[in-house]
């Protein structure tokens, strides 16, 4: 392995350590952005960080209900509004979707919460 590529795991699991440390701090910073632009968003975490089989190589999947949803060029807007707010989230993911899609999938969603 060269030594940049240790040295970018090695950024990668900081970054994913500083996250995990303020995660309810961020998950309420990615809350107050999505309703910066749409003030009826409704955020909810899921995934396996809900389920209870989050891994370390696991992300952490945030859903944002959302008109923005309509559309993949909305849903890139409210993607990149969240990061410009946020900054580098990673490991979350942010999916956005409308409600009539969260209403048709939320079962194949599983467990969730809103943040």
């Amino acid at each position: 392995m060269s030594r940049e590529f240790i040295e970018l795991l090695l950024r990668l699991a900081e970054q994913r350590r500083y996250i995990l440390e303020r995660l309810p701090a961020v998950l309420e910073a990615v809350k107050k952005a999505a309703k910066e632009l749409d003030p009826e968003a409704e955020v909810l975490l899921f995934g396996s960080y809900v389920r209870g089989g989050f891994r370390p190589d696991s992300d952490i999947d945030v859903l944002v209900v959302s008109k923005y949803g309509k559309s993949l060029r909305q849903a890139a807007e409210m993607v990149k509004h969240i990061e410009d707010r946020v900054g580098d989230i990673w490991p979350i993911e942010i999916h956005v979707w409308d409600r009539e899609t969260f209403e048709k999938f939320k079962k194949m969603v599983g467990p969730y919460r809103p943040v």
